[in-house]
């Protein structure tokens, strides 16, 4: 299959979204810094990214058929656009790396607490490079029936919490006890740039979707769901292991399930969170992963098969190491993504340089459409 020819629908496209949202985020949980408000910083996070995605949509119908590195290109020029397309790679492939750690660390906290780190990302890195050779396609219809595995785990779960009768919506209690500042922090450091400004990455996708004019409604509908998704999820947890405890866990949600207990015959249902866990990364890290593969071929020309799947190999080497290496450990990983990612990555990349090319593209329009009406204004 020609990578180049490849196609996906608008289903597999909101398929790919959504899972790609919740990722890791729905078990590592974000926002919690603002205790029992965290649900909301989750949904003020997605309203911000509205305006942001409808941004990248933009600038894709604007350049329908070119990636962000094809119309970075023609926006700046190649003699800017080449060096700042390869700090997109950089980019795409660093948090591939960072949520690929993110992955091992859960399972070598919790089940394979006796597997080395390597083992376990080398494991799902070598699953991931299989996926991205195969192309979009098969993402994209591994998405489709990640998609509905998902649901049915998610159902399952949030059943189990309610029948299990450990819900407490007091703890979800007092509503903005601190005012609307910390909220408004967390949400331009937190919710806004992980998950939701990650999305800068489907900028490199868009072009492969069979129904373009589905484009942003797709994502406005992906958005949506996975926001109200892990805002709830987030909701649950508070209720049920109170502000502090899920605010002082690393993995609130294995907490959480960890609790159920329904006649005291159905416990221990980790599994469904480990399972989410899994088919969660699998997605997103093949999306950032595909993404740079995408930048490295267009940027290099790299039209010959073979070489496309040396690069690919070379590329599963880089992110595999990074993973292990980029911290000591797993309080390191989580201090680093949560203070430095952000600001020095995040922001400018998903925010500030889509919004200087979404500029200079209407200063250009405004240009050309002057050079039009000039010579009738004259006769």
């Amino acid at each position: 299959m020609e990578m180049e020819t490849a196609k996906i629908n608008p289903f597999q496209l909101f398929s790919l979204m959504f899972m790609f949202e919740l990722g890791s985020t729905i078990v590592v949980g974000v926002g919690l810094d603002v205790k029992q408000d965290a649900w909301l910083t989750i949904l003020l996070g997605m309203a911000s990214s509205l305006p942001l995605f409808f941004i990248y949509s933009y600038l894709f119908y604007q350049y329908p058929g070119h990636t962000l590195i094809g119309y970075i290109k023609i926006i700046v020029g190649k003699y800017i656009g080449i060096p700042l397309s390869l700090f997109y790679v950089g980019y795409f492939i660093y948090i591939a790396a960072r949520v690929l750690r993110d992955f091992g660390d859960l399972l070598t906290t919790t089940t394979l607490s006796e597997t080395p780190l390597i083992i376990v990302n080398g494991l799902m890195i070598l699953l991931i490079t299989y996926g991205v050779i195969l192309g979009i396609e098969v993402i994209g219809r591994t998405g489709e029936m990640i998609f509905l595995i998902i649901l049915l785990l998610g159902i399952l779960g949030i059943s189990s919490t309610v029948f299990s009768d450990i819900i407490k919506t007091e703890n979800l209690t007092p509503f903005l006890e601190n005012g609307l500042k910390p909220i408004i922090t967390t949400v331009y450091t937190q919710t806004y740039t992980f998950p939701f400004g990650e999305l800068i990455s489907f900028t490199m996708l868009l072009p492969f979707l069979n129904k373009p004019n589905l484009g942003w409604r797709t994502g406005l509908l992906a958005i949506l769901a996975s926001g109200g998704v892990l805002s709830l999820t987030i909701a649950l947890e508070i209720s049920i292991l109170g502000a502090n405890t899920a605010a002082q866990s690393q993995f609130p949600l294995l907490q959480t399930i960890s609790k159920v207990n329904i006649a005291n015959f159905i416990q221990r249902l980790d599994i469904i969170v480990v399972a989410t866990l899994i088919l969660g990364v699998f997605i997103k890290i093949s999306i950032f992963y595909y993404a740079g593969f995408l930048g490295i071929q267009d940027i290099f020309r790299l039209t010959r098969k073979k070489t496309r799947i040396y690069c690919i190999l070379f590329l599963s080497c880089v992110i595999l190491i990074a993973s292990v290496k980029m911290a000591d450990n797993f309080t390191e990983h989580i201090a680093v993504g949560l203070k430095w990612v952000p600001i020095y990555l995040h922001l400018p990349l998903q925010t500030g340089i889509p919004l200087l090319l979404f500029i200079l593209t209407l200063i250009k329009k405004v240009i050309r459409r002057n050079k039009i009406d000039t010579p009738e204004v004259q006769s």
